[in-house]
């Protein structure tokens, strides 16, 4: 059950406040025995001032977030009471919106799911909710163009620093793949993302957009320095990451290219050569064709999913499919 409500106030023509309230009540069944029927009541309030002045725009807000929990046949957790602050910034500092500097600092909290906490084999009822403190420094640039063989040009580009206390991750651990949810004490993310995209017309009627995205990200755990582990990279998480797309159109035809790379990663928490997994790449390819019969509007289009039949795990010894294919049609009433 939820329910939510927003409302806004515009002080001046440049300055606005708002406030927004949400609940949410959540339940899990099961027939498993000694099954602790949890119960949730989460309650969000917030509270944030827009300013938008000349080259300027600026957001400040709270949200404070009450969450209890009920359990059947054990005692239960305590309830959780926590203010999230953030403060966004943007600065268009020539006057148009080509070009822009942006900021933000902002503190998040995560609480565990039932499915984190309770569910079959994979849950962890000892599970404590994820803090995060964030920092982020980016710009934009974007350009669109009435006529020529360039119709659009842009690039972004963000560095982050993100301080994680209690981090909740998926782990793979034991027999049989079984997922377990666990805790990460603390944990320092250090990253960059860098995205570059444009939009040709060689002849009328073709588009033909590229995109290109990189991701750098250190993830290390720096819980304890008298753990094997101290400073190295978290489980699953590579340093580098990144794809390529091409989408070409003409008229009712659209031809999509993908490619997908991930990096080393390790699959446990030390960064050894017994735990190291090499880096994967994968191509996707797709066609649609748009049509109408008898003025109903379709879609049909052909996916071939790792065209080149590559060999890779996402997830140790849990190989991935090779070449696969899917149709699809559609029809919009």
């Amino acid at each position: 059950f939820y329910i939510s409500t927003s409302n806004i106030y515009e002080i001046m023509t440049n300055w606005s406040t708002s406030v927004a309230y949400d609940f949410r009540w959540n339940r899990m069944k099961s027939d498993m025995t000694n099954f602790v029927f949890p119960t949730r009541y989460s309650n969000l309030v917030s509270a944030a001032t827009a300013i938008d002045y000349k080259h300027l725009k600026m957001q400040a807000s709270i949200l404070a977030t009450f969450v209890k929990d009920h359990l059947e046949r054990q005692a239960d957790p305590s309830s959780q009471h926590v203010l999230s602050p953030a403060i966004f910034a943007n600065l268009f500092p020539f006057g148009n919106k080509i070009f822009s500097l942006r900021a933000y600092v902002k503190k998040s909290f995560r609480m565990p799911t039932f499915n984190d906490l309770y569910y079959a084999d994979m849950g962890n009822s000892k599970l404590n909710p994820e803090t995060a403190l964030q920092y982020d420094f980016g710009f934009t640039f974007d350009k669109h163009f009435d006529n020529g063989l360039i119709r659009e040009i842009s690039f972004q580009s963000d560095g982050y620093y993100n301080t994680v206390h209690n981090k909740i991750v998926a782990y793979p651990k034991g027999q049989q793949f079984r997922w377990t949810m666990l805790n990460l004490g603390r944990v320092h993310i250090t990253g960059l993302d860098l995205t570059a995209a444009a939009t040709i017309m060689p002849v009328k009627d073709l588009l033909i957009t590229t995109r290109l995205q990189y991701t750098y990200q250190k993830a290390i755990d720096v819980t304890d320095p008298n753990d094997t582990y101290y400073r190295d990279q978290i489980p699953y998480i590579p340093w580098n990451s990144g794809s390529a797309i091409v989408n070409i159109t003409y008229r009712s035809w659209n031809l999509n290219y993908s490619f997908i790379y991930v990096g080393k990663r390790y699959n446990q928490q030390e960064n050894i050569v017994y735990n190291y997994m090499q880096p994967w790449y994968t191509s996707d390819l797709s066609i649609m064709k748009e049509f109408t019969i008898n003025g109903i509007p379709c879609k049909a289009a052909l996916e071939v999913s790792n065209l080149f039949s590559q060999d890779y795990d996402v997830i140790l010894n849990y190989p991935m499919p090779k070449r696969n294919y899917a149709l699809s049609f559609s029809v919009e009433i």
